[in-house]
């Protein structure tokens, strides 16, 4: 959780010296020169890359054990495996983080890590809740479903749903949901802080603004004191950890204990909490500027949006209207000026840049969050006329995509949704928004290697009206052994069938196969 040391370190000090303070210089030596011996044995475990202040650069100069570099030097020579060449290396991050690291330096294998399977999540579900709340839901709001699968957010949704708050209304979006439990937690009768919830909020808010400015997720009893929160009387939002005193925690845990918010996302709503009504507004502005649209602040900036922009149920004060159109302008300029970048990277590669197109998607993402309509037009009006989404996509940002999609009214050459790991749901949910697009609107839309279910082929026919001319799909059925497959005779059949209903030149390609309208 600490990867950002200030001064100059060898590879030594970072893992040996600073891990297990107090030892001779005699076992840091015989160690060090073990580990260099017998590197196929070592397993490098860098925990919450994310949290790190520097991005590695394309090019890096390689460095010796025994050089004293900064961090971010050395760090980067541990990815590109120019140190213990033979060790396994093991990165924990959010995904934006990766997204930036330049090729040589990208990990050989990935593996983005869920919670609970949607079967198990219903089953957990319908453990606290009824039926008619799991359809509502899913109804409503996918995005929402998606997260239930942490069973601390499942508990938190529920709960914001059975006692919704009428200030915020439906808990239809992360924010408003964080807010919900916000507000819950006021009128809990296990809540023992002297202050009222509102008052411990506001200092929450300053503190969680800086341990993320700080990229911090661990607080000291100290800090809590100096910000003006009794570390004694904090259970809800802030969570104790207590630790053994043994050498090598020795680093980390300073004194016996440390503090975390029981969940990153509630210091970054917490953060983006202080942003808009703490902040004053010129410190707001310069700080949109220069830091909102970094990566670091990605969660932040979605919850930044949704607490400005998602304003139909409260009265505007003159100060949050100012900060308003200040995101607003800056929203719009960046979606204009990806947009833009993403469409040069399409013309000099088959593919565009994967790294712009999750930076669009992201804030896509930040104007579902608002739920403005108004934005959602303006980010249509920049949406690229040929796009590839992620590979893989994270599908908490589907309805985002979905959300400026309904406002897309120019032509699209082409919208690949190929290998973007979707799933039954966040498939239907896009086909369901393309099949009200204006017929041949699309030019061109592949949807191969995705995890679908046979009822997605429906979603497919729904698409044939809105594709100008070729419609490409291969393995995206998941098959009875869980592997993905072509689509079958029946499927083919039902594809032809439809095609033949609708006055069409468009060719659907299914593995090898050509389909053609026989009228």
């Amino acid at each position: 959780m600490d990867m950002n040391n200030q001064e100059p370190l060898t590879v030594r000090k970072l893992l040996l010296d600073n891990m297990i303070p107090g030892q001779d210089e005699k076992v840091y030596v015989n160690a060090f020169n073990w580990l260099k011996k017998n590197d196929e044995k070592l397993i490098l475990v860098l925990d919450g890359f994310d949290q790190a202040e520097y991005t590695l650069d394309k090019k890096c100069p390689t460095i010796n054990y025994d050089d004293c570099v900064p961090e971010k030097k050395l760090i980067h020579n541990l990815f590109i495996k120019h140190l213990f060449p033979n060790s396994l290396l093991v990165v924990t991050s959010r995904p934006h983080a990766l997204l930036y690291l330049p090729e040589p330096a990208r990990p050989q294998v990935t593996y983005a890590l869920g919670d609970l399977n949607l079967e198990d999540t219903k089953k957990l579900f319908l453990a606290f809740a009824d039926e008619d709340l799991w359809r509502k839901i899913n109804t409503t709001s996918s995005q929402i479903l998606s997260m239930c699968r942490n069973p601390l957010m499942l508990q938190m949704i529920i709960s914001s749903n059975i006692h919704p708050s009428e200030d915020i209304g439906d808990a239809s979006t992360p924010t408003r949901l964080f807010a919900t439990v916000m507000e819950n937690l006021t009128y809990s009768p296990n809540f023992q802080s002297p202050e009222t919830m509102g008052e411990l909020a506001q200092k929450l808010q300053v503190l969680a603004f800086a341990a993320t400015k700080h990229r911090k997720v661990v607080l000291t009893a100290k800090e809590l004191r100096d910000g003006g929160v009794d570390p004694t009387t904090i259970h809800d939002v802030v969570v104790q950890l207590h630790c053994h005193r043994r050498p090598i925690n020795s680093r980390l845990v300073e004194g016996n204990t440390k503090f975390f918010f029981c969940h990153q996302t509630f210091q970054e709503h917490l953060t983006a909490s202080y942003v808009v009504y703490g902040m004053p507004v010129e410190e707001f502005q310069d700080f949109v500027a220069t830091s909102l649209f970094q990566e670091h602040w990605t969660v932040v900036r979605r919850f930044v949006c949704g607490l400005l922009f998602d304003l139909e149920s409260r009265a505007v004060s003159g100060d949050l209207q100012t900060k308003k159109e200040i995101l607003k302008k800056h929203l719009i300029q960046q979606l204009e000026i990806i947009s833009e970048k993403y469409l040069k990277s399409t013309r000099m590669h088959i593919l565009g840049d994967e790294a712009l197109t999750d930076k669009l998607v992201d804030l896509y993402a930040c104007v579902r969050e608002g739920k403005d309509s108004s934005i959602a037009t303006k980010a249509a009006e920049h949406f690229p006329t040929t796009i590839h989404l992620p590979p893989p996509m994270n599908l908490n940002l589907v309805p985002g995509l979905c959300f400026v999609m309904k406002h897309v009214t120019k032509q699209l050459d082409l919208l690949s949704l190929s290998y973007c790991s979707l799933d039954a749901n966040s498939f239907h949910e896009i086909a369901s928004v393309i099949k009200e697009m204006k017929p041949g609107q699309i030019g061109k839309m592949t949807i191969g290697g995705n995890d679908l279910q046979p009822s997605n082929i429906e979603d497919v026919i729904g698409l044939l009206r809105v594709v100008r001319y070729e419609l490409v799909i291969w393995n995206f059925f998941i098959g009875e052994d869980g592997r993905r497959r072509f689509a079958d005779l029946d499927e083919r059949d039902k594809l032809q069938s439809a095609l033949n209903n609708i006055q069409t030149r468009l060719v659907v390609r299914v593995g090898l196969t050509r389909l053609r309208s026989q009228k």
